[in-house]
């Protein structure tokens, strides 16, 4: 007797396979636009937009801003301690 798989081979399963859902956690990595403007947001300011070319350009995801070093950060342009640590603080939950 074949052996029948539980649910069917509709979309949803394609959409599991190449899709998987994030670890507990963590969260959907945004795009670095997103990610900064959230944080423009967050500090009602227009700051972290502008940094935007210069992390497309060095190919900085979210995930590895945490990981960056202040020089690193001071030749994307975040030169000020306190941008630093609030791009450093936003980038944690990813």
């Amino acid at each position: 007797m074949p052996f029948h798989y539980p649910y069917s081979h509709s979309n949803t399963l394609s959409n599991t396979l190449t899709q998987p859902s994030p670890s507990p956690g963590t969260h959907e990595l945004p795009f670095i636009s997103k990610f900064l403007h959230i944080i423009d947001q967050k500090y009602s300011s227009n700051v972290y937009s502008k940094f935007e070319d210069a992390f497309l350009q060095k190919e900085i995801i979210v995930n590895t801003i945490k990981d960056l070093t202040d020089k690193e950060m001071v030749k994307l342009g975040v030169n000020k301690i306190g941008w630093q640590k609030n791009v450093r603080q936003a980038a944690q939950r990813y």
